[in-house]
């Protein structure tokens, strides 16, 4: 036991809340912000200065074509709606009005 000890001090292994619920869930979150963010970049650049690689359909999903940039916002979760139970329990509350 006390080699493993040794080994996760030497590799800087913490096993606490923290570490995991706290720092990497917050870096999950910023890698899917980045991706959004990224994603609708290279979608409204394509289509400002008219890029065809970058306004070309890559992916059709369900009918619904996607470019790059639509398909990097779309997978982290740009077109994700609310729940019909979500909706009106948010209209019903003073804090979205």
């Amino acid at each position: 036991m006390d080699k493993v000890k040794q080994f996760l001090k030497r590799k800087d292994i913490v096993i606490s809340v923290k570490r995991y619920g706290i720092d990497a869930l917050g870096a999950m979150a910023q890698g899917l912000f980045c991706s959004l963010l990224i994603g609708t970049i290279i979608d409204t650049v394509g289509k400002q200065l008219g890029i065809p690689f970058l306004t070309m359909t890559v992916a059709t999903v369900n009918d619904t074509a996607y470019t790059v940039g639509s398909l990097a916002s779309a997978m982290s979760g740009r077109r994700w709606r609310w729940p019909l139970a979500m909706r009106s329990t948010a209209r019903r509350s003073s804090y979205f009005r």
